[in-house]
């Protein structure tokens, strides 16, 4: 997964908390781009196509910024008035964003204790991003809140020390770093979850509309001993034989799962090996069988639910 930083700072070199951060994501972080918009555009002329580019080819998008005026820097607001535009961002065919990870990341010079009710700013720092919560929500990104830190200011011999401010950046870094890797993992543990469920209502013989709300309308599955099976339809048909065939409940074993990502389109592809031991109804012996499965697996970041394409079984050394 690739990681875009839309870097938004007039005085970089000069900074100390935004500098440290890019510098941790640069060594820490691989498949990077980071997009310095005031070194890219010191005109503030945004190349929409170029920024547009970089979204459309980006996994997980980042807002790196401190916090000036309860916002971001000039140079990023014109940013997002001309990249997020309609029919790219929001609106009509405005799709180009939807599902893809966003994090703003901002430093905040004053004290914890200033961003509440009885201090000087009054509001918290979430109420002052709620403008920018609700824009990434127009856009069909997947909204992952904010990290912040704050103390970022320095002023020698006056407020904070410099290492003090490099500490805290650092810190902040290490939160983004992991953030960055977790939404790298994806959804795999969320698919490990769902294959526990997925089995355990197989145990029970559980009814099987447990089962088609994860199917594709045009699943396609092969099975051992049966006809290739072919929309919700078809794989009534064979649960409702595998109900009439063995006694209520079954045990699945699963082991030496194996996940992996096969596109950007959150499409998984997942492989185990399956024990399955089962009492037959006709004459209440006892049935074990090894099987090894495949399925092609997509993970709606939406509604946040899985839907299998492809569903594959053998029976081992078949």
């Amino acid at each position: 997964m690739k990681t875009l930083v839309i870097l938004s700072h007039p005085n970089l070199e000069e900074s100390i908390a935004n500098k440290t951060i890019v510098e941790q994501l640069e060594t820490n972080v691989d498949n990077l781009e980071i997009r310095h918009i005031e070194k890219l555009y010191p005109d503030f002329k945004i190349d929409v196509e170029a920024e547009q580019t970089a979204l459309h080819e980006a996994d997980i998008i980042i807002f790196q910024h401190p916090f000036y005026w309860y916002s971001t820097p000039a140079a990023l607001k014109q940013w997002i008035d001309d990249v997020l535009a309609f029919g790219f961002a929001f609106g009509t065919n405005g799709d180009k964003l939807k599902g893809k990870h966003f994090m703003q990341s901002i430093t905040v010079g004053g004290p914890k204790e200033s961003y509440a009710p009885l201090g000087y700013n009054h509001f918290t720092v979430e109420q002052f991003l709620k403008p920018m919560e609700q824009t990434v929500y127009l856009t069909g990104m997947i909204y992952h809140g904010f990290i912040h830190t704050h103390r970022n200011a320095y002023i020698e011999g006056t407020y904070n020390s410099r290492r003090e401010v490099v500490n805290t950046a650092k810190g902040q870094a290490e939160r983004l770093i992991a953030f960055i890797e977790q939404q790298r993992q994806g959804d795999i543990p969320k698919i490990e979850a769902f294959i526990a469920k997925w089995f355990a209502a197989f145990d029970d013989l559980d009814e099987n509309t447990f089962f088609t709300q994860y199917l594709a309308k045009d699943i396609k599955m092969n099975m051992p001993d049966h006809e290739p099976i072919e929309n919700h339809d078809g794989f009534y048909s064979w649960y409702n034989g595998v109900q009439e065939t063995f006694e209520r409940p079954t045990k699945h074993d699963v082991e030496n799962l194996k996940i992996v990502l096969d596109d950007k389109d959150n499409h998984y592809r997942v492989n185990f090996d399956v024990q399955v031991d089962a009492v037959l109804k006709s004459d209440g012996s006892k049935k074990t069988i090894n099987a090894h499965e495949e399925w092609l697996l997509e993970w709606d970041t939406i509604s946040q639910r899985p839907r299998i394409k492809n569903y594959r079984v053998r029976t081992m050394g078949s």
